[in-house]
């Protein structure tokens, strides 16, 4: 019952948008954990000087007494008039801590500021400079797709730690999450240019007529057939043959029908970083997408969002 009621309550503080002004009716504040002691501290104080008749321990009492509330103004101040808006945000993999760029815009220094999404790693500021900064605080995507981190909670202590000040914002800029990357078997189709023939990653792609072309890292699925034994031996590592007929061909991703869907794509998601680490060129067929062949950083962004989004 509690936490329902505590869900409801952060819903109906939280404000939604693409940007934030904490104004003096969106922030919130309430004695820290050390400000309670700070309290029960001054309340010891008074009731010795009460019952040694001492103005000693008053005297303190009323001084401390004093500091806290100055401590409440201080830590509103620190946080009122700051604005928030989000930067240009860039994609990310599910399962991995993302970065979420927030642009804060602050006409005087601030100090303390932290940033955190709802059950996420705790972002720290320690000081906000005058003009426009960016703070970046994380989030870990569980789905791939275009999402939203969730609730967002601004809030600090400085300057003494007595109070805490924050406010709730749910920003509404959605961020492209790539599939997770999870080694596995995809389906592999070589094209020539006039023939096509077709493999798969657990299969062998060719003749041992073909005139051989170079050499390339060896993947375990391709098997021992065509593996450089003789580099092997000279102590140059496992490299696999690559002939004529494969260099003129076509290479084609395609996912695993065998498999769940989700887990398909991430099995393609590890292929295509794959071949773009090692510069290799080529297409893709996803349902109602196709990708075609090509490399480079714009060719593997494309195949990610095609992922993401499949």
């Amino acid at each position: 019952m509690i936490q329902g009621l505590r869900k409801r309550l952060k819903q109906r503080l939280t404000r939604e948008g693409t940007q934030l002004t904490l104004s003096m009716r969106k922030l919130y504040i309430l004695p820290s954990a050390f400000g309670g002691l700070w309290l029960l501290g001054i309340a010891v104080l008074y009731l010795i000087g009460i019952n040694s008749n001492s103005n000693g321990p008053l005297l303190l009492a009323f001084l401390c007494s004093g500091l806290f509330l100055l401590s409440m103004f201080l830590t509103q101040f620190n946080l009122q008039g700051l604005e928030l808006s989000i930067a240009a945000v860039d994609a990310g993999f599910a399962g991995e801590l993302v970065p979420y760029p927030i642009c804060l815009q602050s006409r005087h220094e601030r100090y303390g500021l932290r940033l955190v999404f709802s059950h996420q790693p705790l972002m720290v500021q320690p000081l906000v400079p005058i003009g426009i900064s960016l703070a970046q605080p994380c989030w870990q995507p569980s789905r791939r797709g275009l999402q939203t981190p969730g609730r967002l909670k601004i809030f600090s202590r400085a300057p003494l730690g007595l109070f805490v000040c924050w406010s709730y914002w749910m920003p509404t800029q959605q961020q492209l999450i790539y599939p997770k990357a999870v080694s596995g078997p995809v389906i592999e189709q070589w094209r020539p240019w006039q023939q096509e023939h077709q493999t798969t990653s657990h299969t062998n792609h060719a003749s041992g007529t073909d005139d051989f072309q170079e050499l390339r890292s060896h993947r375990p699925e391709e098997g021992l057939q065509r593996v450089a034994w003789k580099q092997l031996a000279g102590g140059r590592g496992w490299l696999t043959k690559r002939f004529s007929a494969a260099a003129a061909s076509q290479r084609v991703l395609k996912l695993d029908p065998q498999l769940p869907f989700e887990t398909a794509l991430e099995h393609l998601t590890d292929r295509v970083m794959k071949l773009c680490q090692s510069d290799q060129p080529f297409a893709m067929e996803l349902p109602g997408c196709n990708l075609p062949h090509g490399c480079g950083r714009q060719h593997r962004d494309a195949a990610l969002q095609a992922l993401a989004l499949a």
